[in-house]
């Protein structure tokens, strides 16, 4: 009964009438199976031969299995001097007396005016019976227990008998209906569409439970409001309470986790509902320490239409309440705890919660998609986070929350589940290596523009400013810079024993190691103010020119090699051709720096040393960028083809 003390405490004391009339009928079958037991008892004590009746089933269905009824039987012998020894007699008269409270209880709720006749008799047995202080009974104490006979003393089972009936006059007068799923008392003929739009929304998410016990409404009339309350799930303390009263609608909610009840806050952003600070309060007896979170929420709607659609909403976000603590501090295990509830919450708004995936094990289900699809990849049990990233972590949980959820919906296999959720970790994996791609992209395409500028000053031959040469090396250093940055942050993907891209580095390291080539050449333009039209002119730019090329082909072959395993045959065709390209265009350019140095060496114009100097390391920088360009096509054609023969 700790939900009804919930109840109670926040005033709503009438919608336990119910659950108090339920109580009381099984208080009504313990109270008469103990008196039954305690006349057994006698009986064998006076018959010691005759066979004891077993009470173990009755006692079972009763709800009395920890009295020992057998063996209270069994037990029962005469005393000298008058009197039965029955072994726990005194624990079966307390609970006979505490029935009788049971009984009486939803007769003080409904305020039935015979209800403190009861509360008499109840006290007066009380205090009969306060003496007996041992599991002696003489035979007064038995008959004022047990017998049925009016005309003399009250008798413990007078009043059950009495109160049997006065339950059952209650019962019929509040005779509940239901209304789309919800148990009803008392409730008005317009109270109807307010309750079924409430158990539409509950209805349409229920599902997702996905067999968690919980979401009983029950709906009731007090005065001038429509009162309903859901128990949510098995916690003590997790009640909500709708008050409607025309088109204004109170929410009141109370919860254990201050995290949980924010959470369900913000569920309602669509809805111009104010609602209070969240606000401590405690209660006896609580399983949680006694403590809990109270939050009232408060919406004035336009129409009886704007009601009902605020009132679905609140039925169908339930459903997300329920171990809705358990999954944050499972998806902890991988993300921290901002992102954890950022996950739920969208989770909740797409309409496929969590709760599947607590069904199907929870971080368990991730770590044996770990063990199976990522051996080798990050160990065992480490936070996803610092393998993934969060970013690619909270897309990786979001994909698994709805195929979960999804999965179990329509009642796909387990193991099918299991394998899609396989498939998005390994997706996982291969978007971070694209990252790794795309920045190898991003490389080529500041290399190529390096090339161009290189190509650009070649092209003006003549005399040029100190501004203009500055403002050209800038340029260089600004693009090789920037280039830099994106091996930097491929490293820091890959780098610490959990790498991310790992096996893509090398390609993005020998890309980096081209770049540099490419704006030492522009920087050693840059340092003569006169640029000499000599014999190494042609071969020169042929060399810059096939540099450039081999930059194209490399991007055109990372391009395809992102496609990955899940790519067609033909990209890793085009794959492989690109880099053949790349290796086509290293042998040319080889050959272009040949010429170049046979150019300068055997040029009998009189050109300055160090202009031929220039020529020379200029060609030598752009022959060593196509060389490392070479050693990055090698390094993706090594990746490549190991995606093939996984």
């Amino acid at each position: 009964m700790r939900k009804s003390q919930i109840v109670e405490e926040l005033g709503e004391g009438e919608l336990l009438l119910p659950a108090l009339i339920e109580a009381a009928l099984q208080a009504n079958d313990r109270a008469k199976l103990r008196m039954t037991a305690l006349q057994e008892a006698v009986a064998h004590a006076k018959a010691p031969l005759r066979p004891v009746r077993l009470m173990a089933a009755e006692a079972r269905a009763a709800g009395a299995t920890e009295d020992g009824l057998d063996a209270t039987v069994a037990g029962a012998q005469i005393v000298d001097g008058g009197g039965y020894a029955i072994p726990g007699a005194r624990r079966l008269m307390d609970g006979i007396l505490d029935d009788i409270a049971a009984m009486a209880a939803p007769l003080d709720a409904a305020q039935v005016p015979a209800a403190s006749g009861f509360s008499d008799r109840l006290a007066a047995l009380r205090s009969a019976f306060a003496s007996i202080t041992g599991d002696v009974l003489d035979e007064p104490a038995l008959v004022r227990l047990t017998s049925a006979r009016r005309g003399g003393e009250d008798s413990a089972h007078l009043v059950v008998m009495d109160l049997h009936k006065a339950l059952n006059q209650l019962s019929a007068a509040v005779a509940a209906e239901t209304i789309a799923g919800a148990r009803a008392l008392g409730v008005r003929a317009e109270d109807h569409d307010r309750i079924e739009a409430f158990m539409a929304g509950l209805n349409r998410t229920r599902g997702l439970a996905f067999g968690h016990p919980g979401l009983d409404t029950t709906a009731s009339r007090s005065g001038a409001r429509l009162i309903l309350q859901n128990d949510i799930g098995t916690t003590d303390a997790h009640v909500i309470i709708l008050a409607v009263e025309g088109l204004d609608a109170t929410v009141t909610y109370t919860d254990v986790h201050r995290s949980r009840a924010k959470f369900f806050i913000s569920l309602f952003r669509d809805f111009s509902a104010t609602w209070t600070p969240l606000a401590e309060r405690s209660v006896a007896g609580l399983a949680e320490g006694g403590s809990f979170f109270l939050v009232t929420g408060r919406y004035t709607a336009r129409d009886t239409a704007d009601l009902d659609s605020f009132l679905d909403a609140v039925g169908a976000h339930l459903v997300f309440l329920i171990d809705w603590n358990k999954a944050r501090k499972t998806l902890q295990t991988f993300v921290d705890k901002a992102t954890a509830i950022r996950l739920l919450t969208d989770a909740a708004r797409a309409r496929f919660g969590h709760r599947a995936f607590l069904e199907l094990g929870g971080a368990e289900l991730i770590f044996d998609a770990v063990r199976r699809s990522a051996e080798g990849r990050v160990p065992y049990g480490a936070r996803l986070d610092r393998v993934l990233g969060v970013g690619a972590v909270a897309r990786l949980l979001g994909e698994v929350l709805r195929l979960t959820s999804e999965g179990l919906g329509a009642q796909r296999s387990v193991r099918l589940i299991k394998d899609e959720v396989r498939a998005e970790l390994a997706r996982s994996f291969g978007s971070a290596e694209q990252e790794v791609l795309a920045m190898a992209l991003t490389q080529l395409g500041l290399a190529r523009m390096l090339a161009a500028e290189v190509a650009e000053a070649l092209d003006e031959p003549g005399e040029s400013t100190d501004g203009v040469r500055a403002a050209f090396q800038r340029r260089a250093k600004r693009l090789e810079e920037k280039a830099d940055r994106q091996v930097l942050a491929a490293r820091d993907l890959a780098s610490g024993p959990f790498g991310r891209g790992r096996r893509f580095l090398p390609l993005a390291e020998w890309v980096e190691e081209a770049t540099d080539s490419f704006e030492e050449a522009a920087f050693l333009l840059g340092t003569h103010s006169r640029r000499e039209t000599t014999d190494a002119a042609s071969p020169l730019a042929e060399l810059v020119s096939v540099a450039m090329a081999c930059c194209g082909d490399l991007v055109r072959a990372v391009a395809a090699a992102c496609e990955g395993p899940a790519g067609r045959r033909e990209d890793i065709t085009d794959a492989l051709e690109a880099i053949d390209a790349v290796m086509e265009g290293e042998r040319r350019a080889d050959e272009a720096h040949r010429r170049v140095v046979a150019a300068v060496l055997g040029d009998p114009a009189p050109v300055p040393a160090s202009a031929l100097v220039a020529t020379m390391e200029v060609a030598r920088a752009m022959e060593t960028g196509t060389d490392h360009l070479a050693r990055a096509a090698l390094a993706l054609r090594g990746c490549v083809l190991e995606e093939v023969g996984s």
